[in-house]
């Protein structure tokens, strides 16, 4: 895992965090129960990803299922 980037502003690096995806799939598995994912993409600008079905391959993180 790389560092974040010391050039993002401190909202940036807010919202790249890990436990604001933790927020939002939180929020996504409260609205629509399911399988809800973070899953780490590796581009620093958007380091986790939510989503609800992960691709083969994609290195999930977090996996809440209902």
């Amino acid at each position: 895992m790389s560092a974040p980037d010391p050039g993002l502003s401190p909202k940036r690096l807010l919202l790249c965090s890990r436990e604001n995806a933790q927020r939002v799939a939180t929020r996504l598995f409260d609205l629509q129960p399911g399988r809800v994912s973070i899953v780490r993409t590796g581009n620093p600008l958007q380091p986790f990803r939510v989503c609800t079905m992960p691709c083969r391959g994609e290195r999930v993180e977090v996996e809440m299922v209902s």
